[in-house]
C-alpha cells in the first residue's frame, strides 16, 4: 500500500514540484446542526484517528477549527510518528447563511500560513467523517494531471447530479481553491451545488470520483452516509 512506501521528495505536474496536504476541517462550538458537545467530541477523535491510519506518508495532514486559539483535544494527533499540525483561525465567530462559507475561509487561511503553493493538491475531509480506505488519496496522488476531483451526488437525493456534490471530502488544486470566493457561493442555494458547478466551469481539469470510500456523519440529525 503507499502508506507503506518511503516518502518521495516531490512530484511534478509539468516543471513544478507538486505537494499533497490534506486538511481535516473542525469546528467544535457548532453553529449549525445538532449541538452536542460530548458526541461531536466522540465523533472527531474517532474520525481523525481512523482516518490518519489511510493516509501516505507523502500526503500533509493539518487540521483546522475555527473558534479560536486555545488547548484543545485536537491538539493530540499523529501521523507517521509526528504530530500532526493544527490552525486555529476565529472564522466561526461570522455568520453565514451556510457554514460553507466558514470552511472556505479556513481552507484559505490555511493555505496562507503554510504556504501552499499554486499547484500543490489540497483533499479537504470534514472532520466528523470517517476515510474507510486509502483509495481515494492514492487515486489523487497518482493522476496528477486531473485539477479537481469531486463525488457529484446528492446527500439527500441520493443521486448522481453534476449539479450536487459531497462536499464532506474532495480535491483540488491549490490555486483553484484560491480563485473561489464565498460571493460565488452565496449566488446558490447550497454550498454543495455552488461548489459543483464552479468546479465545472473555472477552467480546472476535473474528474467525477465513484467511490470515495467515506462514512459522512451529518450535522443536522447525526445521519450516516458511505459515500
Amino acid at each position: 500500500m503507499i502508506q507503506n512506501q518511503a516518502k518521495p521528495d516531490s512530484y511534478t505536474v509539468g516543471q513544478c514540484p507538486t505537494r499533497f496536504y490534506l486538511i481535516i476541517t473542525a469546528s467544535i462550538e457548532n453553529r449549525y446542526g445538532l449541538q452536542h458537545d460530548t458526541k461531536r467530541k466522540d465523533q472527531y477523535i474517532s474520525a481523525i484517528s481512523e482516518t490518519l491510519k489511510h493516509v501516505p506518508s507523502s500526503i500533509t495532514p493539518i487540521i483546522v477549527e475555527n473558534n479560536g486559539v486555545r488547548e484543545t483535544y485536537l491538539d493530540h494527533f499523529y501521523h507517521g510518528g509526528y504530530p500532526v499540525r493544527i490552525i486555529y483561525t476565529n472564522n466561526n465567530f461570522t455568520q453565514y447563511t451556510t457554514k460553507g462559507a466558514n470552511e472556505l475561509l479556513d481552507l484559505q487561511e490555511v493555505i496562507r500560513q503554510v504556504g501552499i503553493k499554486s499547484d500543490d493538491m489540497i483533499i479537504k475531509l470534514t472532520g466528523r467523517y470517517t476515510v474507510l480506505s486509502p483509495s481515494f488519496f492514492e487515486q489523487v496522488i497518482a493522476e496528477q494531471k486531473v485539477d479537481a476531483f469531486v463525488k457529484f451526488f446528492g446527500a439527500c437525493s441520493l443521486k448522481t447530479d453534476l449539479d450536487d456534490c459531497i462536499l464532506g471530502l474532495y480535491a483540488i488544486r491549490c490555486k483553484w481553491l484560491q480563485l473561489y470566493s464565498i460571493r460565488t457561493m452565496q449566488l446558490y442555494k447550497s454550498a454543495e451545488e455552488a461548489f459543483a458547478r464552479y468546479v465545472r466551469i473555472c477552467g480546472a481539469q476535473w474528474k467525477k470520483v465513484d467511490h470515495l470510500d467515506l462514512e459522512c456523519v451529518f450535522a443536522d440529525d447525526f445521519r450516516v452516509l458511505r459515500v
